[in-house]
């Protein structure tokens, strides 16, 4: 049974993508830096009298088997400064990682792109509206979420058929996704929504099938689909609306939901209803797919999905030893508790090394109220800085 041991979780940013799990736990005191125990200051320069040594922690002299602050205590150890003395779990650091989900954006570049939405003052089109909502939303959220993406239609080949995604899904993948569809912007440019006129959704979602359904990682898997129409009636390689919906409801028992964005006034919104509750991610009401008439809802929107999938997962290795000696803190105080209905608190896996925060814990996560994280096994206490 795992007694002696604590380890601490800082989250320094609001990403979730670089986090370590920091191993100390203390005595009844707790513990904590900058305590003044020694008149003399100064001591790495002047030195110390007999009987006492130069604390790390305040830069001032203490008698010899004391500590005033972490610092004056071995790896692992605690300053108990009730006591003043050195206490603690004297285990190691060891790494702990977010889990973040994959999505892979399912864009239309269909000749309708090129238009500008009804009923707006601007002059921009759809295009780069939508250019400049995923620009900002893959940038954004870089650390949080693997972002992959792919067009329809397909500037190559055969018209209704997919080739390859133009940035496949995988770490640091955001600069080249906005650089691409920067370049795009300009009429001259391959990806530019020119050529084909078509609209092919069932050959896009058959191609997002493709490429999600062989990760096997423990990473959510996700699909995006962004259009501003309807299924090309000439142009039903994968089924047609009947094969978008099969595709769609496949990828969904198989674990892998599908978001479904309408931009504009033209789209199918019987489709797009369809669509969305065969992906799992149906919204209430009457319009259950995400209904953007301008490039303000689109960006609401689009930020609103990619909240929604960011992870509250936390990779831990190795695993606790017992899950009743494990304690969760938000902020340095504030308790999470372990709760196996995940309802609302934190639970482990063991299958997957993963610890996961539900309810209101892991909504804090996705909206970045929580800075700090402690996890601490066999001590019952965070460390507070």
């Amino acid at each position: 049974m795992l007694t002696t041991s604590l380890r601490r979780l800082r989250l320094c940013s609001p990403a979730l993508a670089s986090l370590l799990l920091a191993a100390a736990c203390g005595g009844p005191g707790g513990g904590g830096d900058g305590v003044d125990a020694g008149l003399a200051t100064g001591c790495s320069t002047t030195g110390c009298p007999a009987g006492e040594r130069c604390s790390a922690a305040t830069d001032a002299c203490i008698p010899d088997g004391t500590c005033a602050g972490n610092a004056d205590c071995a790896a692992g150890m605690n300053c108990d400064l009730a006591t003043h003395t050195c206490a603690g779990c004297g285990s190691q650091e060891l790494p702990i990682e977010a889990v973040p989900p994959h999505v892979l954006l399912v864009l239309d570049r269909s000749c309708s792109m090129r238009q500008v939405p009804a009923g707006v003052t601007t002059t921009d089109t759809k295009w780069m509206s939508a250019v400049a909502a995923i620009g900002a939303l893959t940038s954004t959220f870089a650390d949080d979420v693997r972002w992959g993406l792919a067009m329809f239609p397909d500037s190559e080949g055969e018209h209704c058929a997919q080739a390859a995604p133009a940035v496949p899904i995988g770490p640091d993948t955001a600069p080249l996704i906005g650089d691409l569809l920067t370049s795009a912007l300009a009429t001259t440019d391959v990806n530019y929504p020119d050529f084909p006129c078509v609209t092919n959704i069932d050959t896009g979602m058959t191609q997002a099938d493709a490429l999600l359904s062989p990760l096997t990682g423990p990473e959510r898997e996700y699909a995006m689909l962004i259009t501003d129409g309807a299924q090309s009636a000439n142009c039903d390689l994968g089924g047609g609306d009947l094969g978008s919906e099969r595709v769609v409801a496949e990828m969904h028992a198989r674990g892998i939901d599908t978001f479904v964005v309408g931009f504009g006034g033209s789209v199918d919104k019987v489709q797009l209803n369809k669509l969305a509750v065969a992906g799992g991610q149906a919204r209430p009401g009457v319009t259950q797919y995400f209904d953007a008439a301008t490039a303000a809802e689109l960006q609401v929107a689009l930020d609103a999905i990619a909240r929604s999938v960011v992870s509250c997962s936390l990779r831990i290795d190795p695993a606790p030893a017992d899950l009743g000696q494990t304690f969760v803190f938000f902020e340095d105080t504030e308790q999470v508790p372990r709760d196996p209905s995940h309802a609302a608190g934190w639970d482990y896996d063991p299958a997957t090394m993963q610890l996961t925060l539900y309810g209101a814990y892991c909504d804090r996560l996705q909206d970045r109220t929580v800075a700090d994280i402690d996890v601490v096994f066999g001590c019952p206490q965070p460390i507070v800085d």
